[in-house]
């Protein structure tokens, strides 16, 4: 009765719901442009729900768009970004059949109200509202503390209003529509209510399993199931990830828990719990794998879900080279950046966990990510610049001779290699690729920058003849020129002017992250300053945000960019995470492409091209994190530095292996660690920096320092 009684007298969410009263949608949520044209395109609309082997789009009545089960991977002869597909079977439409007392029911007749909210910022919420009795909805896909069954499963709730009994004469999802050879991918397992009596005043609960046909066994555990416990525990997994984030506007820490939200549910995995990749973010799925989004997606993972960290890791390790083949010459170079993800998600997955058996269990990580560095080296001749080439980023161009995003991706690889084996005691190979590192970063600070506006900065790469300039002949060949679809802005007289930004390159935004520059450093607040500036030929100061050549009036990824350009300025970044609010759905979500070419601020839509977006909100998620509230671990080691003027309360901070109540105030930060073990907190003062050491359950409090 409890956990009945805080599901349906909850409180609607005043952030993230949408409601249908007077045969009208409307909804309380007063900062989303979505609101603006709710009624016209509320079809578009979707509640996501993702165990990473099930993954439910839910449809604003409650019932399932589409289902979708995975398998397996193959390789496929694609797109530049594109070179691993999953394969997935998918059920759509799946409505349910009610009768009660005598009635047929219809979710989607428009002859009563109802709500639809998020239960924890996590799962969605449907009551549907009757004269003489309420119906809850509660559909999730299990995440369990040993297991994640290969199913959605609907909660049931039927609450009777009036002072007599009421019966439910059938309530279920047909098992075919006309006939048995209907074609639904999904085995639908449910008790048999007929003629079930509700007494008065008092519900009744049950639920309905809708479960992967290749994991049929999985039948009997939900038949078993207590699943309103199901239910609970998928909701303290959230609850345990997100904490409890306080900010002075308190409508941001829901949008960061559901960034994270959307991050983790991007991914796929098969009835084994192996990954076999990602979507674009939590709708819709695909076959199709872009790696960098899947990339941008795992880092959330690294700080929140260290099992599932390192199953996107195995996977990189297998998939994150493109191979050889007459479409695209394939090879490291044919995506650096891409190449070298395994390798940087391996470092940030030690920095974060302190966790070396990891990489003794699996030696394959650490073979092929050597193996991957030296043949790169291997290129060079004493006397070479120590600069990488790359052609792609993911389907947009890696631009100029060398691109300044991906030899970043480069240098973080060698310092995770260096990191990791000197954690395992190898200091020989530690120094070596250490002095690579050093070599690489020395390079890409000496001839990738220019003096741009605002001071010196970093260009997109940099040119062969001209250094600020790429000719475009080298792009003007088969299938290479299909990218120009991307330069739109930038070309003139057949050059690529490479004092630009991309909106869809991410890895010079994400520097203070990777640790190759602290943020306060000129060159990346010049660059992110810049990108965030008319002085880049691919802003859009209307809508803050960057555009994508032809293709997008603003694409998502762009808008964290512009996010950092304004991160100095408390008044200017105030606003831009105003506009991330305002460009969140009515669920919290962000879409990839939410303005047409010409589009007017405000006027998003949810279908231009692409779906949710898991690349934004994994970048906006570690910069979040490591950036605004300044905090960050290395080898259980916390580091707190919040940005100026940043206070907050973070209770059960979940950051890799520590978890901590975190308190940063005007002038003093308060830390109570709740690890289960000993940790170290970095201090500095005005001569020395110096570790502390923190037991379990205790409580320190130290003087600021900030970013």
């Amino acid at each position: 009765m409890k956990m009945y009684s805080s599901i349906i007298n909850k409180t609607i969410d005043p952030n993230f719901n949408i409601s249908f009263i007077n045969k009208k949608f409307k909804t309380t949520n007063n900062f989303s442009y979505f609101k603006n044209n709710l009624n016209e395109r509320i079809s578009s609309f979707s509640y996501d729900v993702s165990n990473q082997k099930a993954l439910g789009n839910i449809d604003v009545y409650g019932e399932i768009k589409q289902l979708n089960f995975f398998q397996g991977n193959f390789l496929v002869e694609q797109k530049p970004g594109v070179w691993v597909h999953k394969q997935y079977t998918t059920s759509k439409n799946l409505h349910f059949a009610v009768t009660i007392n005598g009635k047929h029911i219809k979710f989607t007749d428009q002859n009563h109200d109802f709500d639809t909210d998020l239960i924890a910022d996590s799962l969605p919420r449907f009551i549907h509202k009757y004269q003489e009795y309420n119906i809850v909805l509660i559909p999730f896909c299990p995440i369990l503390k040993d297991k994640k069954p290969s199913m959605l499963v609907y909660q049931i709730y039927i609450e009777n209003l009036t002072d007599h009994n009421l019966t439910i004469n059938r309530f279920e999802v047909p098992k075919y529509q006309k006939k048995y050879s209907d074609q639904f991918n999904v085995i639908v397992a449910q008790a048999n209510l007929v003629n079930e009596i509700v007494k008065p005043h008092e519900y009744k609960t049950f639920s309905i399993g809708l479960i992967d046909p290749n994991a049929h066994s999985e039948i009997n555990i939900f038949e078993k199931a207590d699943t309103v416990k199901w239910l609970k525990d998928t909701i303290e997994y959230y609850k345990n990830i997100y904490g409890d984030l306080q900010l002075e506007d308190n409508r941001l820490p829901h949008l960061f828990n559901r960034a994270i939200y959307q991050s983790l549910s991007a991914f796929a995995e098969n009835q084994k719990g192996e990954s076999v990749g990602s979507h674009w973010g939590s709708t819709p799925a695909t076959e199709q794998i872009w790696n960098k989004d899947m990339f941008y997606s795992t880092l959330p993972s690294i700080f929140f879900d260290a099992r599932l960290c390192r199953k996107q890791i195995l996977w990189f390790t297998k998939y994150g080279v493109r191979f050889k083949s007459k479409k695209f010459k394939g090879g490291i170079e044919h995506s650096l950046s891409n190449s070298m993800s395994a390798i940087i998600l391996a470092g940030l997955y030690y920095e974060y966990t302190n966790d070396l058996s990891f990489f003794v269990n699996h030696p394959v990580i650490l073979q092929k990510a050597r193996q991957i560095i030296d043949t790169e080296v291997s290129t060079k001749v004493p006397g070479d610049v120590m600069l990488f080439s790359s052609t792609w980023i993911s389907d947009a161009y890696s631009l100029g001779k060398y691109h300044t995003g991906s030899n970043i991706c480069f240098w973080k690889a060698c310092d995770s290699l260096a990191r990791i084996y000197q954690g395992l005691g190898k200091v020989e190979l530690a120094n070596y690729y250490e002095k690579i590192a050093c070599k690489v970063k020395k390079a890409i600070l000496e001839n990738m920058t220019f003096k741009g506006h605002f001071g010196e900065q970093f260009l997109e790469g940099i040119g062969d003849q001209e250094k600020e300039f790429y000719d475009v002949n080298n792009y003007d060949r088969p299938i290479l020129d299909q990218g120009m679809i991307f330069l739109t802005d930038v070309i003139k007289d057949q050059k690529i002017d490479l004092k630009m930004h991309d909106g869809e390159e991410s890895d010079t935004t994400m520097i203070p992250f990777y640790g190759f520059l602290d943020l306060k450093d000129p060159k990346y607040q010049n660059s992110m300053k810049f990108a965030a500036s008319t002085y880049n030929p691919t802003y859009g100061a209307n809508i803050r945000g960057i555009r994508w050549g032809d293709k997008s009036g603003a694409t998502f990824p762009g808008f964290v960019t512009v996010l950092m350009g304004f991160i100095n300025d408390k008044e200017e970044r105030t606003k831009q995470l105003t506009e991330l609010l305002h460009l969140s759905d009515l669920d919290g979500s962000w879409w990839w492409w939410p303005y047409d070419i010409n589009g007017k601020p405000g006027d998003v839509y949810r279908d231009i091209g692409c779906g949710k977006c898991g690349w934004a909100s994994g970048t906006f998620v570690s910069l979040f994190i490591t950036q605004f509230l300044g905090i960050q671990v290395k080898n259980n080691t916390l580091n707190i530095r919040p940005l100026s003027h940043f206070n907050y309360c973070w209770e059960n901070a979940h950051i890799g292996n520590i978890t901590a109540n975190i308190s940063c105030h005007d002038n003093e930060i308060i830390v109570t660690n709740l690890s289960g073990h000993d940790i170290n907190i970095s201090q500095c003062n005005e001569s020395e920096q110096y570790l502390l050491q923190l037991k379990d359950k205790k409580t320190v409090s130290f003087k600021r320092s900030e970013k």
